[in-house]
């Protein structure tokens, strides 16, 4: 038998040793670089386009989005694409996912985790990209691409590496989600939110932008943070009832309606947005609309497969027929063309691209520009020497680049069709809106403003800062931040001490 002395000396040799285990335990977390968090910002800083975040949790890396910018050349991927444990994407935009057939080129091998309507998104906008694009990557490393990923639905928890995600709608885009990623660092759990491309209110299809309640640092996009709108209506056909009724009185003047737009989001919504007006009488019944894009008519499918993410008003209001207006029909475009060359009845053409410098909407515009009863409505964003932009600033005359056949062909011309540029169907969030979201967040460390450009980024900085006292960054391409989660432990202890 161990004598009194003896159990004496065991129990505190046992407490020692626990003590000892505590005081290892915080230092392999506080002590280590598994105590802290970093974010590298590789591309979508101070700039729109290329969105692609790199977080390094010291047991983990992974990217967050991985989009092209537009130029040859700008384009960005992480050192060692190897080395990545997984990718996440917040939508199916290729300026947040076009870059992942190349990430898979150039050694990546993990899995890509998204929401189901991107999952089903992604392929077919990279196929198109594919099709008339620069492409170098081998098909092998793009058919790997496509196969690796991975639908989560919204709200449902993702553990991947410790790591836990969650989807949350943003309201932006079908699919389209901001996260909230939990990160065990020590004894504590760290959160950051990357809001991916938020919503504006604007979508007459789509439920809008969940709120974010919580959060240690929030990855928010800019892209109009210098910008601030009327607000918009909360009745949809009120919201685009400008567009609508433009639309309608041009088509009772016996004029045509070309609506350039792009193949995935605008074309659905302008798609919604006709069928209001033909249900409210705004738009004359009997109204052919012609829409003549095959990957448009992909992408339409597979909203009307995905009714979970539409607002109960619309679907109220259409059910089973939604994104079928009477009236459309879904054709090629040699069907859509030979309308122009016939009799026929005020048509409505919706036509890509969006900004009209290529595919089928210049080819319209040349059968369209020399009559004053027909109508052009901008609809989205135009890029900087687009023919759209040029319209809209009232230029002439204009150089219109379209293919006949197979023959490209270059004309000038002095347009006389009526052009109206409409604001309504942005999805993009203003500053009111993002500064909005932001104050019904609680816990903000620090926030970071990415996806736009400066002139929109430092107005969104000095407003957050002065309205919600944040300490707000604007990264460089290539700069990287990192949190102690010691340092940030502590300051929550006081935010606590300081409620109590």
């Amino acid at each position: 038998m161990m004598s009194i002395c003896e159990v004496k000396n065991k129990k505190r040799n046992m407490a020692a040793g626990a003590l000892l285990a505590v005081i290892l335990y915080l230092l392999l977390f506080y002590g280590s670089s598994e105590g802290s968090v970093r974010v590298s910002f590789l591309g979508g800083a101070r700039e729109v386009g290329g969105s692609c975040q790199m977080v390094d949790t010291g047991r983990s890396l992974f990217l967050v989005d991985c989009g092209v910018f537009g130029n040859a050349g700008r384009d960005v991927l992480p050192e060692e694409p190897g080395a990545l444990s997984f990718v996440l994407l917040t939508h199916a935009h290729t300026d947040h996912c076009g870059l992942l057939p190349d990430l898979f080129e150039a050694g990546f091998s993990g899995k890509v985790y998204c929401t189901p309507a991107t999952a089903r998104l992604v392929p077919v906008v990279l196929r198109m990209s594919r099709s008339f694009s620069r492409d170098k990557v081998s098909k092998e490393s793009f058919d790997r691409a496509l196969g690796s990923i991975v639908p989560v639905e919204f709200d449902d928890e993702l553990i991947v590496d410790e790591v836990r995600i969650v989807f949350r709608r943003a309201g932006h885009l079908l699919g389209a989600a901001f996260m909230e990623i939990d990160i065990q660092t020590g004894i504590d759990s760290f959160r950051i939110v990357f809001s991916g491309d938020v919503g504006s209110g604007g979508s007459v299809l789509l439920a809008g932008l969940e709120q974010c309640h919580q959060a240690d640092w929030v990855i928010i996009e800019s892209t109009y943070g210098g910008k601030v709108r009327d607000p918009l209506p909360k009745d949809p056909f009120e919201r685009h009832s400008v567009f609508i009724n433009a639309v309608g009185e041009a088509l009772r003047r016996g004029g045509d309606v070309l609506i350039p737009a792009f193949t995935m989001g605008r074309t659905q919504e302008i798609t919604a947005a006709l069928h209001l007006g033909l249900h409210h009488g705004a738009i004359p019944s009997g109204t052919l609309i012609y829409s003549d894009s095959p990957t448009a008519k992909k992408i339409t499918t597979i909203y009307r497969e995905s009714r979970m993410e539409f607002s109960k008003y619309i679907l109220d209001l259409f059910g089973g027929r939604l994104l079928s207006p009477p009236g459309l029909r879904e054709v090629k475009s040699a069907t859509s063309m030979k309308v122009h060359s016939r009799s026929h009845e005020p048509s409505i053409f919706i036509s890509s691209s969006g900004d009209m410098n290529y595919a089928n909407s210049p080819r319209h515009l040349m059968r369209m520009f020399d009559r004053e009863e027909n109508l052009l409505c901008l609809v989205g964003w135009q890029s900087p020497g687009s023919v759209g932009r040029r319209l809209a600033r009232g230029e002439t005359p204009v150089l219109v680049r379209h293919r006949e056949g197979r023959k490209l062909e270059k004309d000038w011309i002095n347009p006389a069709i009526e052009i109206l540029s409409v604001s309504s169907f942005s999805s993009h969030a203003d500053q009111d809106q993002l500064v909005s979201w932001l104050a019904g967040i609680v816990g903000i460390d620090r926030v970071f403003l990415v996806h736009g450009e400066m002139d929109n980024a430092e107005p969104l900085q000095g407003r957050i800062r002065d309205e919600l006292g944040l300490n707000v960054e604007i990264p460089r391409p290539g700069e990287s931040f990192e949190c102690d989660s010691s340092e940030l432990v502590r300051k929550k202890t006081v935010i606590e001490n300081a409620k109590e």
